[in-house]
């Protein structure tokens, strides 16, 4: 191991484990080394370790206290972030964290906080906003190709996780539901194009209860739902765009967009922001116009494929905000997955609870420029 990588440590060895070792291991080899992972079930963080080639499989305490792990990223069930952050921090490591940063805005900022008391590095998912495809995005926005952005329209509409999941049962409990699951993706890229959000107004329901479990070894058991699975929410950013969202995990199919920016000049066709990877389309406005001047539509009604600015280095990505806190860290400025960016995330997100719950618009308290 050369003395130049960055150690880091894992705890919790859930599903999404899985691709975060995967790809550190993959992508950034050079630079990170995972040492240890934790679990509270010692056999589960023992069968990550002997899958994936690393060394030590270890208890929360004991990967606290290593002292060559420098930065640990929290990976286990939401409702227990705030509790692992905290003692992360506490153990005076740096932080990366699964979405969400945390539950409610309070805990989210008590994190930020604690963070710059200690002297550490706080950072958190998504990561996807790095990646190829909204970087691509990003620069056709910056270089005018829609014009000026006006409005936006979101949609994550699919059937939840049961489809799939060995072990579905968190989604729907304290910390679950679709908001806090997905809603972290297409919040922070919504933010790292337009800025900060200004208030949100939004509805809520839930669809069926109980669930069935369709895959793994929970097959055919029922699945308890203790949370909101619709929301339906419209958004306003402070520079004046505004958004109309859809998030579900009530739908077998939809045709809805997934996310589409529409501009004085054209539109922009985002793709899927949970992944790193994915080709956008453009469609500007003389493709329209060509009729009134006798001409046809360029591309016969069709948006146009734009390639993408950087290396596409696979759809469903992760690790790519690791490897920016460890440079971060060794270059002494804020990270791109930041605790202000997250915290400003989690109060979009709750915020939209409380207005569902209140039926009243909620203007945020936080802002992140």
């Amino acid at each position: 191991m050369s003395m130049e990588k960055t150690v880091l440590g894992i705890i919790g060895c859930g599903v999404i484990s899985n691709t975060y070792i995967k790809d550190i291991q993959r992508l950034y080899f050079s630079s990170l080394f995972i040492k240890a992972v934790a679990d509270s079930d010692l056999n589960r963080a023992k069968e990550q370790a002997k899958k994936y080639g690393i060394s030590c499989a270890c208890s929360v305490e004991e990967i606290l206290a290593d002292q060559e792990i420098a930065i640990i990223i929290n990976l286990t069930p939401p409702k227990f972030h705030t509790q692992i952050n905290r003692m992360i921090i506490g153990a005076g490591k740096n932080l990366f964290c699964e979405k969400p940063f945390a539950l409610t805005l309070e805990d989210a900022e008590e994190i930020r906080e604690a963070a710059d008391t200690k002297g550490v590095y706080a950072a958190c998912a998504p990561d996807s906003f790095l990646g190829s495809s909204l970087r691509t995005c990003r620069k056709l926005l910056e270089d005018g190709w829609i014009g000026k952005p006006l409005y936006v329209n979101a949609n994550m509409m699919n059937c939840g996780v049961e489809t799939w999941h060995v072990s579905p049962f968190s989604f729907y409990g304290e910390g679950g539901g679709p908001i806090f699951d997905m809603g972290g993706y297409y919040f922070t890229a919504l933010v790292d194009f337009f800025g900060s959000a200004e208030s949100v107004i939004a509805v809520s329901g839930k669809g069926f209860n109980p669930r069935k479990c369709y895959a793994g070894p929970h097959t055919g058991e029922d699945i308890e739902v203790e949370v909101p699975t619709f929301y339906s929410a419209i958004l306003r950013m402070k520079n004046g765009i505004i958004v109309t969202m859809n998030f579900s995990f009530d739908i077998w199919k939809s045709s809805l967009p997934v996310f589409e920016i529409y501009g004085t000049d054209g539109t922009l066709k985002v793709p899927d922001p949970n992944m790193h990877g994915g080709v956008p389309e453009i469609y500007r406005k003389e493709q329209k116009l060509a009729a009134c001047f006798g001409g046809n539509d360029t591309g016969n009604g069709e948006m146009f494929r734009v390639p993408e600015i950087e290396q596409d280095v696979g759809e469903y990505v992760r690790g790519m905000g690791v490897s920016d806190l460890a440079e971060a860290i060794k270059s002494r400025r804020e990270c791109k997955c930041n605790a202000r960016l997250a915290v400003h995330v989690v109060d979009i997100m709750t915020g939209i609870m409380k207005s569902a719950d209140s039926g009243k618009e909620y203007f945020f308290t936080t802002s992140y420029d």
